[in-house]
């Protein structure tokens, strides 16, 4: 009856992230975050690469959840397997339209205008942009 139970629960977190296998759920990075540091004023390490927002350190792509609020994350400790945060120092500085956020589990996110910014763990070099538009609520930052 527990691996029934354990199996019922596995199939509904595929279902709800819109995978058939754990492996396109779980992708190359498992550790659910992303270790970007701050620039030296602890303000958001962000560039704008190939049209859209990326962390300046490693160039990877941003990206924002339609089903997260003002300053609020909605991605768990089971989304953030496949969508690490884009995580922020304790001391982080609010420049334009970037600011850090508290999150329900004590971790700080970068945000940008109150979005919470992610990664995609399945994107595994730079200029990769797999999460666009991924379920129809994960979407790149396009730039100018």
């Amino acid at each position: 009856m527990k691996n029934i139970m354990v199996l019922s629960a596995l199939t509904g977190v595929l279902a709800l992230t819109g995978c058939t296998t754990l492996k396109s759920a779980v992708g190359n990075d498992m550790s659910g975050t992303h270790d970007v540091q701050a620039t030296n004023n602890n303000t958001a390490p962000v560039a704008s690469k190939n049209g859209v927002l990326v962390d300046a350190t490693n160039q990877m792509t941003l990206y924002t959840y339609d089903k997260d609020a003002k300053n609020k994350s909605d991605c768990g400790t089971t989304c953030q397997v496949l969508w690490p945060i884009f995580m922020a120092p304790s001391n982080a500085k609010a420049s334009g339209q970037f600011a850090a956020f508290k999150r329900e589990d004590g971790k700080y996110q970068w945000a940008m205008n109150g979005k919470p910014l992610y990664f995609y763990a399945n994107d595994t070099k730079v200029g990769d942009k797999d999460g666009d538009d991924k379920f129809d609520v994960w979407h790149v930052i396009p730039t100018k």
